[in-house]
């Protein structure tokens, strides 16, 4: 067969697509609100609230913004099946699914080519919708579907037979994934009390650096013991630590063990060196990188590593992940 064949998610009725015609917005004055003027030649005036059938709205957005997108996030009714109080959320399948294939048709020719879309979905159609969508941008520009707690199993939902449904989703695609560009994200966390020792006297040379607990520098710093800083802190101790920790990140720091072959040649030396001369720290120089430390042959990590500004504050962070 010298035919190309896709694969593809057939339903009734798939082939019947709506009559569009080009639509215009009309401006509803008395509930416009923005600036009486331009203050510089910067400014944008161009935020839009539009009240209406969101097909026929998307549709009049194509001729001012066909490939100027950058970024898209939907929340479609998830077919579950209900009838709510302001619109049906139980169309037959097929009907839901002819429905969100013309509304992604558009949007995807609204997108800039590094643009993305996100859709926001629970299981009801989850599966269906993935074939779908992976029909109109291509299998290879799916990003993730990224799985987020929307509520505890407790209240009506926890009598039901099963498994307790928790999660939604977002399904995340790029218009053309070669020209999408990836920033890493990262959302804060609890502290990482792995990194439970204190650089004492940062300021003298490297190779003389002492270690104490950061507990004891904790004590240190406030001027009074363990026991009288849990009476006066209480329940706020684990806070006031964090942000011990935070200021300090660069003094705090865990040793680990590493494996010579995970360094380069000059570090590994540096590494050998530390497990001969116990006590002594010693530095491996990185051009464009940290520097290596170590100390009694193991690597010491700093805490800054664990930190991001986040809101603009500083705090202790990790890659956010798919969950």
């Amino acid at each position: 067969m010298g035919s190309k064949t896709k694969l593809e998610l057939t339903w009734i009725g798939k082939e019947n697509r709506p009559k569009l015609e080009p639509r215009i917005l009309k401006e509803d004055s008395a509930k416009s609100y923005h600036a009486a003027h331009r203050v510089t030649n910067h400014d944008l005036f161009d935020n839009r609230l539009i009240f209406g059938d969101n097909l026929l709205a998307l549709k009049a957005l194509e001729q001012e913004f066909t490939g100027k997108v950058q970024s898209i996030y939907i929340d479609p009714p998830f077919n579950t099946q209900q009838a709510f109080e302001h619109y049906e959320d139980g169309v037959e399948h097929s009907v839901w699914l002819s429905l969100m294939r013309d509304r992604l048709e558009i949007l995807h020719k609204l997108l800039h080519p590094s643009g993305s879309l996100f859709i926001h979905i629970d299981d009801s159609e989850l599966g269906y919708l993935i074939a779908v969508a992976d029909e109109i941008f291509g299998r290879r520009n799916r990003i993730s579907v990224v799985t987020f707690k929307q509520s505890s199993a407790s209240g009506p939902k926890a009598i039901n037979p099963g498994l307790v449904t928790t999660t939604n989703f977002i399904l995340y695609y790029a218009k053309d994934k070669e020209l999408w560009k990836s920033f890493k994200v990262f959302v804060p966390t609890m502290r990482d009390d792995r990194y439970s020792k204190f650089i004492e006297n940062y300021e003298a040379p490297f190779k003389d650096w002492k270690l104490i607990s950061v507990k004891d520098a904790f004590a240190l710093h406030h001027k009074a013991t363990w026991n009288d800083l849990k009476a006066r802190f209480a329940d706020k101790l684990e806070t006031r630590i964090e942000d011990f920790v935070l200021s300090n990140s660069d003094r705090v720091v865990r040793t680990a063990r590493v494996a010579p072959k995970d360094v380069n040649e000059e570090a590994r030396a540096a590494l050998v060196q530390s497990s001969q001369i116990p006590g002594k720290v010693f530095r491996s120089e990185r051009p464009d990188k940290d520097d290596y430390y170590f100390l009694d042959g193991e690597q010491l990590l700093f805490y800054k590593t664990k930190t991001r500004v986040i809101n603009r504050k500083v705090t202790t962070a990790a890659a956010a992940t798919n969950i």
